[in-house]
């Protein structure tokens, strides 16, 4: 296999780890947003929380996927946002994130309920969701925000401006107290860029092994405070033991993928003992079967969504679709509401 197409593989697999800490329980993924968002979100607030479409198709079919798009529909209305992932940075980043933004803002607006894209007085309304970009790996060169300059043409400059997350300056304490409880498996990140560091270096393979076992020593420490600190949310029954099997699953794999990468068969043995020894098997179980029977319950709903849908193409009226679905005459509304065809988007 190509450098390159390996490396491609490798990307997809740790963006698809990253997107399941986005994917945990409400109440985690309510606490995620409201840290990186500086959100106030109440639990009971949220209504519902829907992961959107992440990948857009250009002009001339050039295509861009995004990283991770949420919606939180809430008692006070319906909130966007946009997370992307970074383990480099160039200039060319702020500009992707403008044209993520653009896309999901002129996607939402296809899509409002009264065909006027969210707008007064029929004129359409591009609302981009809220940005962050979270850089995982240390770069000096990362500020508090990535921003560039655009000219509209009135003559108006205006500064498009993205906050960034320097998440290797946190630790797993600062997570904790930032209640960021998500983002903890992303903390064996820190080791990557060292490990790679020695890896393309020119130096020899015993100087190599002697830098990289100090290496997985340092790993082996941020492990350790790792699962200290998700044993305390554990025994404060701030995580619940589906969320604590995902993250861990989460850590797992990351780590098989830098043992795999830069460590031999004793220290991927080591680090997975301390892993599996981390909490009893069978609590373990408890809350696999726990993960289980919310991943059954969410499907349940999505299809009593899918059978009300079409129902609603053939013309049944609400009345006999609440009874048939056990939806809400409210969530059937709005469901008809979705159904209507999306407004077009002027050209000239």
């Amino acid at each position: 296999m190509k450098r390159s197409d390996r490396s491609v593989k490798e990307k997809l697999k740790l963006d698809q780890m990253m997107r399941v800490l986005f994917r945990l329980s409400k109440r985690l993924t309510v606490q995620l947003v409201n840290g990186l968002f500086g959100e106030q979100f109440a639990n009971e607030e949220v209504k519902s929380i829907h992961y959107g479409n992440a990948e857009f198709i250009m002009d001339g079919y050039d295509r861009i996927v995004g990283d991770l798009f949420l919606k939180l529909v809430t008692v006070r209305g319906t909130f966007q946002y946009h997370v992307e992932f970074q383990t480099l940075n160039d200039q060319s980043m702020v500009i992707r994130m403008f044209r993520y933004g653009f896309e999901k803002a002129v996607e939402v607006a296809a899509g409002t309920d009264d065909g006027s894209g969210g707008g007064r007085n029929g004129m359409a309304l591009l609302a981009f969701p809220r940005q962050i970009v979270i850089f995982l790996e240390e770069n000096e060169a990362v500020g508090d925000e990535l921003a560039f300059r655009l000219l509209l043409p009135s003559g108006v400059e205006t500064v498009y401006t993205v906050p960034t997350m320097r998440y290797w300056t946190l630790t797993p304490r600062d997570l904790q107290e930032r209640r960021l409880f998500a983002l903890l498996p992303l903390q064996v990140f820190r080791s990557r860029k060292s490990m790679r560091g020695i890896a393309d270096s020119h130096r020899s393979d015993e100087e190599k092994r002697r830098l990289f076992a100090q290496e997985f020593e340092r790993l082996k420490t941020t492990i350790g405070q790792t699962l200290d600190v998700i044993r305390e949310l554990h025994h404060q029954r701030l995580l619940r033991l589906g969320d604590i099997d995902r993250l861990l699953q989460v850590l797992d794999n990351i780590l098989k993928y830098l043992y795999n990468r830069y460590g031999n068969d004793q220290q991927t043995e080591e680090v997975s003992r301390m892993i599996k020894t981390f909490i009893d098997p069978e609590v373990l179980k408890k809350g696999r079967r726990e993960g289980q029977k919310e991943g059954i319950q969410q499907g349940v709903q999505q299809g009593k969504i899918t059978v009300a849908r079409k129902l609603l193409k053939l013309g049944v009226d609400i009345g006999t679709i609440v009874e048939a679905t056990e939806l809400s005459e409210e969530e059937v509304l709005k469901l008809g509401k979705q159904e209507q065809p999306p407004f077009p988007l002027r050209n000239d």
